[in-house]
């Protein structure tokens, strides 16, 4: 008698094969995921830097700056915060030829906040005669 062999996979050996394909799959999705998720963390923060630091930068280039806080949201939905209020002591203001404000800007989304600071000298309101 001559033993036949049919060619082909058995059952187990396909079962295995599918196995391992649907580990190696969850694997590769898993860190195409984890690539995209860092990369649109890395273009918010981004997008939030250039947003504060173009804040910071036009504070009190458009207008006078006063003490206060002012709010907004970009188009792209972050959301912003300038936050004035002056430097010192009333006795250093005294001393002092102009006067001095920090200026805080910060830009914030649902993934984190970006803020700077910088001191800005101001000219004292003008006296009446």
């Amino acid at each position: 008698m001559s033993e036949r062999r049919d060619r082909g996979f058995t059952l187990i050996e396909l079962l295995v094969s599918l196995a391992i394909l649907a580990i190696a799959f969850t694997v590769l999705f898993g860190a195409i995921s984890q690539s995209l998720d860092r990369a649109r963390k890395n273009r918010d923060d981004a997008v939030a830097t250039s947003l504060v630091q173009s804040l910071l930068t036009s504070a009190g280039a458009t207008k006078n700056l006063t003490p206060g806080e002012t709010t907004g949201v970009y188009s792209n939905g972050f959301h912003w915060r300038l936050a004035v209020r002056p430097y010192g002591n009333a006795d250093d203001a005294k001393a002092w030829k102009l006067s001095a404000h920090v200026v805080r800007a910060t830009v914030s989304w649902p993934g984190g906040a970006r803020s700077l600071s910088t001191l800005r000298l101001i000219p004292p309101p003008a006296k009446p005669p």
